[in-house]
């Protein structure tokens, strides 16, 4: 019989399994019973301590949560965090995107947290709901693993591209997600619970009403660029023509100097995700400068600048092109 206990090792929490010859079949996972049903088998490293076994999880454990611990497929024990005490500070910042109308085949959200949040409780505690407060089901992807950030502050919502993508059974079954001309909300209640175990401060909700489907490419020639003048710290302004995704926002555009490096800079994204500036750190040149917007950047409905996510295979002009970055050249006046 394997002892099995909670433990420390290098600093970090871990569940200690006593005297035990081999680890190749160590599993560590949530307790059915306590977290949601499917869940799989916690994320984590195995590593000896002596003629111990030690499962180092990748992140925390949860307070307040059972965990079944199995040794070669077979239940060793049943372990149980303390129930965390204090009061439920963490929240939900926003919401995204910011637009107001979405288009119909709409194909992400996000939510950002205050804290970083436990896993496994996505499912149950975020919805999209009709303005009757009804939910919607079916509308969200249901996947084995939750969408997080590097920091799980970050949730990514996933509609189910099933249900966009014409060609698909599923879509030609049940149709889109959403209904034009109607609205619903993305709502985050209050039961789902951050890394320490405790449920959020409040619940959270957003309003969108939905428009028409979304399925050209992203074209950066059509933005609107407001050039700073040159010797000063004018923000570079970019405009769009429509909503773009906001996590990809973060990432996918940068600006290049005349010496070739990237300009350092403080970036923003403007309301509606309509719009990017950055405010850089030194005066700009009065050279040329370059805004290179990568090639994955997409808008709400998953178009990106290299191709259309539900693409019409009859149209020649939506062929997939190349996935090489765009540059904008400008010139501060």
């Amino acid at each position: 019989m394997t002892d099995v206990s909670w433990s420390r090792w290098g600093g970090e929490d871990c569940v200690r399994l006593g005297a035990l010859a081999s680890a190749t079949d160590v599993q560590v996972r949530p307790n059915v019973a306590v977290v949601v049903d499917a869940v799989p088998p916690m994320a984590g490293r195995l590593v000896r301590d002596g003629d111990d076994i030690c499962f180092v999880p990748r992140f925390p454990f949860i307070d307040g949560t059972a965990y079944t611990v199995l040794v070669e497929g077979v239940a060793a024990a049943v372990l149980v965090r303390p129930q965390p005490v204090g009061p439920a500070t963490t929240e939900v910042l926003k919401i995204l995107p910011t637009a107001t109308e979405v288009p119909r085949n709409l194909l992400r959200l996000y939510v950002w947290f205050s804290a970083p949040m436990s896993e496994g409780y996505a499912a149950r505690h975020v919805a999209l709901v009709d303005d009757g407060g009804d939910a919607m089901p079916g509308s969200l992807l249901p996947t084995e693993h939750e969408l997080w950030d590097a920091a799980r502050r970050r949730l990514t919502v996933l509609l189910d591209p099933a249900r966009i993508k014409r060609g698909l059974l599923t879509h030609r079954q049940i149709g889109y997600p959403l209904r034009r001309g109607a609205s619903f909300r993305l709502v985050v209640d209050e039961g789902f619970c951050d890394a320490r175990g405790l449920p959020l401060r409040a619940r959270a909700e957003r309003r969108y009403q939905v428009g028409v489907e979304e399925r050209r490419r992203v074209e950066p020639a059509r933005w609107a660029l407001t050039v700073p003048s040159s010797h000063t710290f004018e923000p570079l302004e970019v405009v769009f023509e429509r909503p773009l995704d906001h996590g990809l926002l973060a990432r996918c555009l940068r600006v290049v100097g005349p010496d070739g490096r990237r300009v350092d800079g403080t970036p923003e994204i403007g309301t509606e995700e309509r719009s990017w500036w950055l405010t850089p750190r030194e005066a700009w040149a009065p050279e040329p400068h370059w805004l290179v917007v990568d090639a994955v950047l997409e808008d709400l409905a998953g178009n990106s600048v290299s191709q259309v996510f539900d693409r019409d295979l009859t149209r020649l002009e939506d062929e997939p092109r190349q996935g090489r970055p765009t540059r904008i050249t400008f010139r501060p006046r």
